[in-house]
């Protein structure tokens, strides 16, 4: 390993670290995402800054919600750019001729994740959307929703039944089989309830 590495260029060790960097942070970012981590770490670079609880918003009526440059894309930039120059320089090829195809396949990655992300953040929208359905209509709490903590409840979404996790109203506790009212929407996957006055 280390004579292999000895025998590369500076340069061509430069794009090897590079893209070994920047797939450890690509494969967190996309595990991130994923799992419903990722939070406002993919905040778009241009626009006007709007500072709410959940970080950063970007708004420009120019880029609309789809923001080619974001964290995300630029790191699989990065990744693609470091991999691509590392192994066509390998291969023997000429410097100008690898820079060139390595910011090919970095442009092209990082148009790919900036779509592929884009779609995630339109599906968490209509998530939500199906959710404002269920503001003001009835439901029964379907596993007990602690003091302070969230349980779940069972409402109709968009005209089909569906089991939602919810929050009681003030944090306080609701017990399992109790008939609730849908108050409002907390996030994309939580509802806030209070139990039906009898």
């Amino acid at each position: 390993m280390d004579a292999w590495w000895m025998e590369l260029t500076v340069l061509n060790q430069i794009f090897y670290v590079l893209a070994v960097f920047f797939s450890a942070f690509f494969v967190w970012q996309l595990l991130a995402a994923l799992l419903g981590l990722g939070g406002g770490a993919d905040a778009g670079v241009a626009g006007d800054a709007n500072f709410g609880d959940s970080g950063p918003e970007f708004n420009d009526g120019t880029v609309a919600s789809f923001k080619l440059l974001s964290i995300r894309s630029l790191i699989a930039f990065g990744m693609l750019f470091g991999w691509a120059g590392a192994l066509y320089l390998q291969r023997g090829l000429e410097v100008r001729t690898a820079l060139v195809y390595a910011l090919v396949w970095g442009s092209a990655g990082m148009a790919v994740v900036a779509y592929f992300f884009h779609g995630i953040r339109q599906l968490t929208e209509t998530g939500n959307a199906s959710l404002d359905t269920c503001v003001g209509t009835s439901g029964e709490v379907y596993l007990d929703i602690p003091e302070g903590g969230t349980g779940q409840v069972r409402v109709m979404e968009s005209g089909t039944v569906a089991y939602v996790t919810a929050r009681g109203r003030n944090g306080l506790p609701v017990s399992a089989k109790t008939p609730v009212r849908i108050l409002r929407v907390v996030n994309a996957t939580t509802l806030e309830v209070e139990p039906l006055k009898s």
